[in-house]
């Protein structure tokens, strides 16, 4: 509880320093109301309990409608791809931990989608240390100050074992794993010769980081979906797979879901059927499990664990409620599945009836859980025509769920498949509250962002519309107003009220033959890097109010797929994020390039730089380009394509600060960096 409470203390302070005290107050305000109105709606829902899978009969019973129903087997083992929501509900612009004034400076901290709800990565520090999953090294180095940097440990995992994230507080590190096994060397016996996974659960004490003391371990079948720590408290969520055909080859061999947790001694331990849940009328071939674990109380408080005959591919948590959710795959009924050859020798028919068929429509079930200390309340489920993107495709506000879809209907009759994107709001029971639909068609959804009352959406085929959603009232949401412009963002996120930035790539628009051989068709090529501010204040007539653009076609940033690349601070003026840059030489430009003979513009640059590009950002100026800082000695990356001579561990992929300085981390290397001149100060090297 203490630790707790130090922990609420420093939130509050860094807020304040982030916010200023008078929009900290409206903002705690209007959070303590919301949450407040939050708990209200919760005692309310009265949800009927999930019935229970009970018996092995009953579960081949469950996997034979499951077959039936979807006519293919889907393995989810996918992660989350994937700031805070907006100022005025308390974003922090990523700046996850303000440490105690009287003993560390302000660092920067993941930059995650709800404040308060932390989310893992491969880079941690806490002020004085940063703590890097480098390979299979889990590396601590002491990094502030500067002239005390230095790796004072490194933990290094065996080859079955692969550190995947971590979270750290001020008292423990805690690492998630993915634990590889090989079937007559595990703890998980079977007759049959296959290949499992688990994710494990490593916590560190802080007391000491040169000689790291590991004082919990907990393993959980599976595969490593995501995960959220809210406060003291972690939530894992994890895939297994069941391999249906075994039911009928060796039913013995499907065991449920195993776990293991030091604290009960480290046995192996088997969820029976009793305790296993499913989802009426949707069945999947897959366990869904979900752990909470109370970092608090370590020492006393057992994991507590839910599982579920279902599937999750990506999840969204906010303070109170946690929302998976999974693809539902519907077919062409025009077209009937074969009847199975022999329907006599098993009573579940339906497992011999597999075809791969193309699905004529993905829509997305959503599953939603309340998150009180450590345990989770099933409260409802819902489903929406098309799929998300990722898990900035949902969000929750006020009570109301809200989640932006691509619905892709593909006719197996004709071949054709008709787009359209769609927005939907759903109330505290999952039910459908209101809705936008049928926008932008024939385009799909590269990006969205929810902030508060409002909601950004930005869809491409040849240009980028950017559209301001109306949600403040949930059942009638509106469109506010579009921008088309060129290109498209792939994240968008958020600076004030009024300004949003857009990550992403330039495009150019071209007219050409069309393949059937009459007419013309319009197609859009990407071409480089493209950061743009967004002047929203007119919600009717958005703006992009400044762009740049870095390099040629060919340039890449992990920031288009993982948010967590960012580093942006509003009160610093700084945003900064890995790229590898291409630039197109004219002269060497490939002969045997299609659409550089077209048009230069569309050639594939050569890589001329690999690093950080740090910008001042405000919304009079823009961004001025403060400095770029890599981590390969001069010329490395331009020779690459003619020596091969390369350093992958020298690739940037983080950026942080603490206090005044800015650091920078690759696979192989940590430097530091004055945060206004961008002198360097100093680098170790942090790969064993």
């Amino acid at each position: 509880m203490k630790g707790q409470k130090i922990g609420l203390a420093l939130a509050m302070v860094c807020l304040i320093t982030v916010l200023g005290w008078n929009t900290y107050l409206e903002t705690t305000i209007a959070a303590s109301d919301d949450r407040k109105a939050e708990k209200e709606i919760q005692q309310e829902i009265q949800v009927e309990p999930l019935p229970l899978v009970g018996s092995f009969d009953n579960f081949k019973k469950l996997m034979a409608e499951a077959e039936s129903n979807t006519r293919t087997i889907k393995m989810y083992s996918g992660r989350d791809t994937v700031a805070a929501e907006s100022v005025l509900n308390g974003d922090d612009g990523g700046r996850a931990g303000s440490a105690d004034q009287n003993s560390k400076q302000n660092y920067s901290g993941t930059n995650v989608q709800v404040w308060g709800v932390d989310e893992a990565d491969t880079v941690k520090t806490d002020g004085e240390y940063i703590y890097k999953i480098t390979d299979n090294q889990l590396i601590v180095a002491k990094a502030y100050p500067v002239e005390e940097m230095e790796v004072v440990s490194a933990l290094q995992y065996d080859g079955e074992v692969y550190p995947l994230e971590m979270y750290v507080d001020e008292q423990y590190l805690t690492v998630i794993l993915n634990q590889s096994y090989y079937h007559g060397r595990e703890i998980y016996p079977s007759p049959v010769s296959s290949f499992q996974n688990s994710v494990k659960v490593l916590v560190y004490d802080l007391a000491d980081r040169s000689n790291l003391k590991q004082v919990r371990e907990i393993e959980l079948d599976g595969n490593y979906l995501s995960s959220r720590k809210i406060g003291p408290i972690l939530y894992l969520v994890n895939n297994k797979y069941i391999p249906l055909y075994r039911l009928q080859e060796q039913p013995e061999a499907l065991t449920t879901p195993g776990y293991r947790d030091s604290l009960e001694g480290g046995e192996m331990k088997r969820i029976g059927y009793e305790e296993i849940c499913y989802f009426p009328g949707s069945p999947q071939p897959n366990y869904l499990l979900i752990a909470g674990i109370d970092l608090e109380n370590l020492s006393a408080k057992k994991m507590e664990l839910k599982t579920y005959l279902g599937a999750g591919e990506s999840i969204y948590s906010s303070l109170e409620n946690l929302y998976v959710a999974v693809p539902e795959y519907k077919y062409d009924q025009d077209r009937p599945l074969p009847e199975p050859a022999d329907t006599a020798v098993s009573d579940t028919p339906a497992l011999s009836r597999m075809i791969a068929v193309m699905p004529a429509e993905v829509n997305t079930r959503v599953y939603k859980f309340n998150l009180q200390n450590s345990e989770t309340k099933y409260l409802g489920m819902s489903s929406v025509p098309g799929n998300i993107l990722n898990q900035f495709s949902m969000d929750e506000h006020n009570g109301y769920f809200r989640i932006a879809t691509t619905l892709q209907k593909f006719s197996i009759r004709t071949g054709e498949a008709e787009l359209t994107n769609n927005l939907y709001i759903l109330d505290q029971n999952m039910n459908q509250a209101g809705k936008i639909e049928s926008i932008a068609p024939g385009e799909r959804i590269y990006s969205v962002r929810f902030m508060g009352d409002r909601g950004y959406m930005v869809t491409f085929k040849t240009v980028d519309p950017l559209f301001v959603l109306d949600l403040k009232d949930p059942n009638h949401p509106a469109i506010l107003g579009e921008l088309k412009i060129p290109g498209y963002s792939n994240y968008l996120h958020p600076y004030d009220e009024n300004h949003i930035i857009g990550f992403g790539k330039e495009a150019v628009e071209v007219e050409e033959p069309h393949w059937s051989g009459e007419g013309t068709v319009k197609n859009a090529y990407y071409l480089g890097m493209k950061v743009a501010l967004f002047d929203v204040s007119d919600v009717n007539n958005p703006k992009e109010k400044f762009k740049v653009e870095i390099g040629d076609r060919g340039t890449e940033s992990e920031l288009f797929s993982n948010h967590k690349a960012l580093l942006f601070d509003k009160e610093k003026g700084i945003l900064a994020f890995p790229v590898t840059v291409c630039d197109v030489d004219p002269a060497i430009v490939n002969k045997d390039d299609y659409l550089a003979q077209k048009d230069p513009r569309q050639a594939h640059g050569q890589p001329v730089f690999q690093g950080a590009f740090v910008y001042n950002l405000s919304a009079l100026d823009g961004f001025t380009l403060k400095g770029m800082i890599t981590h390969h000695p001069p010329g490395a990356v331009a020779n690459l394509q003619h020596t091969g001579r390369y350093d992958y561990n020298r690739n940037i992929s983080r950026i942080l600060y603490i206090g005044d300085t800015l650091y920078t981390l690759s696979n192989g290397y940590l430097k530091a960096h004055d945060l206004n001149t961008l002198e360097e100060q100093g680098g170790i090297e942090i790969l064993n």
